[in-house]
């Protein structure tokens, strides 16, 4: 994965910086090396909190808008990877891709149930 770092901006975020807004176009994917961030509907319900060697923002290339808010918890640095440059990627070394695809679906499936279930909660 050498090569898919070498295309990644390093970026540092400071304690309650909004990274990723919901709504906006999703043009870009994470991966947290330090600190800690949480992931949070627009209303602010708190849905996960994610720390180094996690990645956020994975929906990108499955969805055109990003569907919760991304805040740093703690001073935070991630490397982005634009989507344009994942795909790229992707199409230069289709045995990595079929793989980050996959993770991509896993955690864009587990956040579909945690949006869920926040939704269940939230209704009553």
């Amino acid at each position: 994965m050498t090569d898919l770092a070498s295309i990644a901006s390093v970026r540092t975020y400071q304690p309650g910086e909004k990274i990723i807004t919901a709504g906006t176009p999703a043009t870009s994917l994470f991966f947290l090396r330090s600190g800690a961030v949480h992931v949070a509907l627009p209303d602010g319900i708190r849905l996960a909190t994610l720390t180094a060697g996690m990645a956020f923002g994975e929906m990108a290339p499955l969805e055109t808008s990003r569907s919760a808010d991304v805040l740093a918890d703690a001073a935070a640095t991630a490397c982005e990877i634009a989507l344009r440059d994942f795909e790229r990627f992707r199409k230069q070394h289709p045995r990595a891709s079929e793989r980050m695809r996959n993770l991509a679906q896993l955690l864009a499936d587990r956040l579909i149930v945690a949006n869920t279930r926040v939704d269940l909660l939230t209704a009553h």
